[in-house]
This record gives C-alpha cells, structure tokens and sequence, in this order.
C-alpha cells in the first residue's frame, strides 16, 4: 500500500520542480548595463535610456531614481527601457534600480548614479535698505549713504546682476533732481551683491531700485524684476548753518557757497549762493573766498528776497 503513496508523491514533487525551473527561467533578473543622460534638473522630468538584457516586455518593469518611482516606463525591447526621472535634490547623485515585474521580482542596481541639477532660479530674499524705509537721520543732508545691499536665495554671478536706481523728489523737497537716474557699479560674493552709487545719494529724495539678470553658478536666472524704493526726508530749514569740513574740504570760494547753498536745509539751490554773500556781507566782514570751519552763516528768507 505505501509503494504507490510513496510514488504518488515522487510525481507531484517532479512536476513542481519542473515547474520552478520552468517559472525561473520566464523571469530572470535584468541586466542593466547603461544609462543615458546621468544627470538632469531637480524638478524632474528627463527621459533616460536605460540599456542592458533580460528586461521583462510581456509584464514590464519598475525603475526607481533614490527610492522614487520613475513614470512614463516603457520596454520597447528586451534590451532598453525608457523613463522619466522623478523630483529630487540638486547635487545629490542617486542610484537607479531596475525591477522585472514578473515573478520573483529582484531589483538590479546600476553601476551609474543619476545626478540632480540646480534648476531653480535665485529669488531676492533681503534689501538694505528694506522696501517701504524712510531715512530720516543722517549727518549730512548731502551725502546720506552711497550704497546698497541685495541678498538672494543662493549665490549669484555678481556680473550678470544688474541694478538700476530711479531717482525722484519727495514731497518736502524744495527742488527736482537734477538726473533721474543714479549710475554705479555692482560688486560682490556668494549671495549678496552691493550697488555702490556713483554720486552720495541726498536728503530729500525717493530712490527706487530694480534688479534683474542674476544668474547663479548653475545658470538659472532670476525669473523677473524685483524692485524695492526708500526715501530720504528733507531736514528742517535752517536760518542760520555752521560751515562744516566736508563745505571747504574740496574747493573754497565759490563752489563751497555753492555746496553750502545746494543743501536741502538751506536753499536746496546751487545757483541760490550769491544770496548768501549778498545777506552775510551787509552783517559782517565776510571774505567769500575764505570760509573757515565753524563759521556762521546767515541764511536769508522770505518775501523781501523774493520768496513766495
């Protein structure tokens, strides 16, 4: 009685072994061999061509990127895949896996890491001064600052920046200014690059700012104009001024009257000089050639000198 048991079980473990060597064989690993390009953008998105043997047609396979799924997978043959990166980080180098789908599944890694790139482009993450700052102290009305600072999200190429400053009057001015736009040069490293004026920018101003260009070292450039304005107030009007060094320091005379008379707390009018000499003469000895440090000045007003 055991002799057919025993042969009714010598049959079926045949017929299963025979299958498994079967089975195995309708799904061997995939030998992945190439893959091009190795590198594309952060976002995603780049069509790879993966090469090699044994890749699974009739159930397809699976391809991941650093963990992630691949989309957009197809086995036009036996010995190529196609498919589609997914998201990842820029700089970071990822291995890519190949999997049959079919029974058993055994994942297979490239030799070749795929490697992310920078795509995204720098953005504007700090002004000085900040959008919307009204300047209201300083010690000269005449030379208030001389330069401003943009950061950025990343580092740039400090040569592909470019800053453009509009300059216009503010409501306590007493004058237009005399150009409406403020040249200079653009200087700087890593993320931050500061504009450097190429006259001292004024009390009684609005300056606006506009950047654009702004590459960063991958190329990606900033995606469109950012622009930030800050204003300087107008000092209160003075009847009476001290000469200060920097009044004299270049030249004495008649440009240093003219200085003296271009400030928004005098005349913020160069050509108004001649009043000046004309008020002071008549109340003391006064050499207009020589003016000193320290040396009161009377400053005329009112209707009776033709104010309105």
């Amino acid at each position: 009685m055991q002799k057919p048991r025993n042969i009714a079980v010598l049959a079926i473990l045949t017929i299963v072994c025979a299958w498994m060597v079967g089975c195995g064989g309708c799904n061997p690993e995939p030998v992945p061999s190439g893959m091009s390009p190795t590198q594309g953008p952060e976002s995603g998105g780049t069509t790879v061509q993966i090469t090699g043997e044994k890749f699974d047609m009739k159930n397809g396979v699976t391809v991941t990127f650093g963990g992630k799924n691949a989309t957009g997978v197809t086995v036009p043959s036996e010995t190529q895949i196609t498919a589609v990166t997914p998201g990842g980080i820029a700089g970071e180098s990822v291995s890519v896996v190949v999997t049959n789908k079919g029974k058993p599944e055994v994942p297979v890694t490239l030799s070749q890491q795929f490697t992310y790139t920078d795509a995204t482009p720098p953005t504007v993450t700090m002004t000085d001064p900040t959008d919307g700052t009204v300047i209201s102290e300083y010690e000269d009305s005449l030379n208030v600052r001389n330069s401003l600072t943009v950061s950025f999200s990343e580092p740039v190429d400090s040569n592909t920046v470019s800053v453009s400053v509009a300059v216009a009057k503010t409501e306590d001015s007493l004058s237009e200014p005399m150009d409406a736009t403020l040249g200079g040069t653009v200087s700087g490293t890593g993320d931050a690059v500061t504009f450097t004026s190429d006259m001292p920018m004024r009390a009684g101003r609005m300056y606006t700012v506009t950047v654009t260009g702004a590459a960063d070292m991958a190329g990606n450039t900033l995606v469109s104009p950012h622009s930030f304005s800050f204003s300087i107030t107008s000092p209160e009007k003075l009847d009476r001024y001290r000469v200060q060094q920097e009044d004299i320091q270049e030249e004495n005379g008649e440009a240093a009257l003219k200085r003296i008379a271009a400030r928004p707390e005098i005349f913020d009018n160069p050509e108004m000089w001649e009043r000046l000499v004309a008020a002071n003469q008549d109340d003391y000895i006064f050499d207009r050639t020589k003016l000193s440090v320290g040396q009161r000045l009377w400053i005329p007003r009112g209707a009776a000198w033709g104010d309105k």
